[in-house]
């Protein structure tokens, strides 16, 4: 009984103390609490003067600045908004954000775990790979080679396409670094200004399916994320929707240009901040938070669809004549809005054509050429109130210039070599885009021995001087004005002596068709935040009336007489399905090395408006070093037009279709072989006899439904399969050897070539 009686007295000695011990430690930490409020309060707030802040200006020639035993600073963390977005006339989106990975392994995760047992201490050195797989590193070291090989190979296979300067043997030293040596390693570092280059979400989900680094915890994997913007429809309008990116790195030049450069402002938001407390090297976060402001979004002119149409046809010509660059530009004859602008440049073989580093339609410096005949004309045209009273030479001719001092000197000058001497009226001087022609025009209603009342009067129509538009300021054509010499002014008269950029043309012919209203291009049109505008822009106004509206009236008719004429230098391509008005032009290139205009490279271009009667769009198109004429400019001219055209048609016709219904299905492009399959399953029996190897559904002039060639060019080196299912396209590309990826579902909507892999990359819509 005495020794029961004992144990329970042990028992409350044993609680008494653990009792006495809790309090004991509770008050301590009471007391610590206490003085850390009432004395060290200030450093764990950063307000001790103990505590070096750095967010305050002149910290850095402070005496804590200078005390290497400081362990307690303030910093400000930048916290980044999220960069606002741009879309197209429609709100589809042309520039948006993407998230893109650094891959990291920290090896020092991978460390043996030590630990003790009672008196004995205990190293666990296994590796653990994920699904049960374990590797001693000290027993098994052949495995752990294997375990770097395969993770090498795997890396290796994964990105080797995308980084072709990471080698195999890169990988493993890497690998080994991490595993091995137990070191951070970088695997791999996403490039910010290569999107080819991009390390993305789909990788890091192929990463999160490989041994070690399956695992959710103790890997030492470690992805550091940066936001950078993407463009879904690849190439179209690349260069000037454009690049804001300022590196980190001090030796890489910044990327600024484009939309994203001119409307940083409002795309960039405003950073927010959060102040940090660092006391022993532990990160502290303190309330003084700032959120930030996400950027605004930019809405543009830009319409995807006739975007899109400009792009490919362009590209087309480009390809099929070799030329070194191209630039094509749609605007809207009314709003001045660009609905669609493409710069495209040659790779080395030219072989294929991107979006350029240089905007060409706004700052390339050209030789107009026969282009600028327009401004001449308009400027005869205002000193004449008949232009039918009077013919003059055309072809070849013999101009005469007197001297100050009297003296008689003649000049010979020609349009074709070996022609004689005609005359013709200014309407058909101007068809035939005759040299002679326009400077005799000119001379006849200017001083011929004094060019500078005729540049005073282009000057006068604007059609000379700069403008401002949202991407930058368009430069004047350079003329010599002080020359006073015969050959300078008689090449004025027809541009060529001097340069300017393409977009100072479409914009003087604009206004010709705008009825002589003038009117800046604009490729902004709002700036929105979620529902709520910001901010509305408006096409700049130049001027009211460049000059006499009966001087626009004759010149429209000038302009639709190079078509529709029966010396017109773009008659071959007038097209029964639309009107079209416009201006040839063919400049040899100047070579800056021999001097000289080289006689087998062209710059050729055609500037002209659509429909002719009630123009709603003009457009230009300037080709760079080709040897043929401008005929090719016209054909991509022609090609977007009645593109645009037809897809405006469809749409209407669509609609009256669905109201009456129709018998026959439309269906995609489909091989010609199956029509009779196809048709016959609807009752329907058709003899079709057809030169292409696939065929569609089109509408007649009633709105009924009948089947039509698929204008497909498999003799192209590239061919072009937007609007095939996916199945004929990848069959078709696959027997010219290329590399095929498809992306999203139904039919092809856009194609993407990458060279370096020889691969074509289909976007896919239902």
């Amino acid at each position: 009984m005495g020794e029961k009686k004992g144990n329970i007295d042990s028992k409350g000695i044993r609680l008494h103390i653990v009792y006495v011990a809790v309090l004991f430690f509770g008050l301590l930490c009471f007391l610590k609490i206490m003085h850390l409020v009432l004395f060290e309060r200030g450093l764990y707030t950063g307000t001790s003067k103990e505590c070096l802040d750095k967010t305050r200006d002149g910290w850095d020639t402070t005496a804590l600045a200078r005390d290497p035993d400081c362990k307690c600073t303030v910093v400000q963390n930048d916290i980044t908004p999220t960069r606002g977005e741009i879309y197209d006339d429609q709100g589809r989106l042309l520039v948006g954000n993407y998230a893109i990975f650094d891959i990291t392994l920290d090896g020092r995760v991978l460390m043996p775990n030590v630990y003790r047992k009672g008196q004995k201490e205990i190293v666990n050195d296994t590796i653990y790979c994920g699904n049960g797989r374990k590797i001693s590193r000290n027993g098994e070291p052949a495995k752990v080679d294997e375990l770097i090989n395969e993770l090498a190979t795997a890396f290796y296979q994964m990105f080797h396409e995308r980084f072709p300067n990471k080698s195999l043997r890169f990988y493993k030293q890497q690998f080994t670094k991490a595993i091995k040596d137990q070191k951070n390693a970088l695997i791999l570092r996403s490039s910010h200004v290569n999107d080819r280059q991009w390390i993305t979400s789909d990788d890091t989900a192929a990463i999160a399916k490989l041994p070690l680094l399956c695992r959710k915890r103790r890997c030492g994997l470690h992805y550091d994320v940066f936001q950078m913007r993407i463009m879904p429809y690849g190439e179209l309008c690349k260069r000037t929707l454009g690049m804001y990116y300022i590196p980190d790195d001090s030796e890489i030049a910044p990327r600024k240009y484009g939309i994203e450069a001119a409307f940083n402002d409002y795309l960039a938001g405003i950073n927010g901040a959060q102040k940090a407390l660092y006391v022993n090297h532990t990160k502290i976060p303190l309330n003084d938070r700032t959120d930030p402001i996400d950027g605004y979004d930019v809405n543009t002119t830009i319409n995807l669809e006739i975007q899109n149409i400009v792009h490919t046809e362009l590209q087309k010509v480009l390809i099929d004549q070799q030329a070194e660059w191209g630039c094509a530009v749609v605007m809207e004859t009314k709003t001045g809005e660009v609905k669609a602008i493409a710069n495209l440049r040659s790779n080395s073989d030219k072989t294929a054509y991107y979006e350029a580093e240089k905007n060409y339609a706004l700052k390339a410096m050209v030789e107009p050429g026969s282009t600028f005949k327009l401004a001449s004309l308009l400027a005869y045209l205002e000193r004449t109130t008949n232009d039918t009273a009077k013919k003059y030479p055309i072809l070849a001719h013999t101009f005469t210039r007197k001297s100050k001092s009297g003296k008689e000197y003649s000049y010979f000058k020609f349009d074709e070599k070996g022609r004689a001497e005609a005359s013709a009226y200014p309407i058909e001087a101007f068809q035939r885009s005759s040299n002679v022609g326009i400077a005799s025009m000119v001379f006849d209603k200017y001083s011929e021995e004094n060019r500078s009342d005729y540049l005073n009067k282009i000057d006068s129509m604007f059609i000379t001087t700069s403008f401002k538009t949202q991407l930058g300021q368009i430069d004047p054509p350079n003329i010599l004005r002080k020359a006073t010499d015969f050959h300078s002014y008689y090449n004025t008269c027809f541009g060529t002596g001097f340069t300017m950029p393409p977009m100072r043309t479409l914009v003087y012919f604009n206004a010709v068709a705008n009825n002589g209203k003038m009117i800046a291009p604009i490729f902004v049109k709002s700036i929105t935040q979620h529902d709520d505008t910001i901010a509305k822009f408006h096409a700049e106004v130049i001027s009211e009336q460049i000059c006499k509206k009966t001087t626009i009236a004759r010149a429209k008719e000038y302009l639709r007489s190079v078509v529709e004429g029966e010396h017109g230098t773009a008659r071959r391509y007038r097209n029964a399905n639309f009107t079209f008005a416009g201006k040839t032009g063919t400049r040899d290139i100047w070579d800056e090395k021999t001097q000289s205009y080289l006689k087998n490279k062209n710059s050729v271009s055609f500037c002209g408006f659509f429909p002719a009667d009630e123009p709603q769009y003009t457009c230009l198109v300037f080709i760079y070093n080709v040897s043929k004429k401008s005929s090719i400019a016209v054909k991509v001219f022609t090609n977007i037009a009645q593109r645009i055209v037809e897809e405006s048609n469809t749409v209407n016709i669509q609609e009256v279709d669905r109201q009456n219904g129709r018998q026959m299905p439309r269906f995609n492009p489909i091989p010609s072989s199956q029509a009779g399959v196809l048709l016959s399953e609807f009752g329907i029996k058709a003899k079709q006899e057809s030169k292409s190897p696939y065929i569609q559904t089109g509408f007649n002039e009633e709105n009924k439904t009948f089947i039509k060639d698929f204008k497909y060019n498999g003799k192209a080196k590239l061919p072009d399969v937007r609007g095939m299912n996916a199945a004929d396209a990848i069959y078709e590309l696959s027997l010219k050897n290329y590399h095929v990826k498809i992306e999203g579902e139904g039919f092809v909507k856009d194609q993407t070539y990458y060279p370096e892999t020889n691969t074509v990359v289909l976007h896919l819509s239902k």
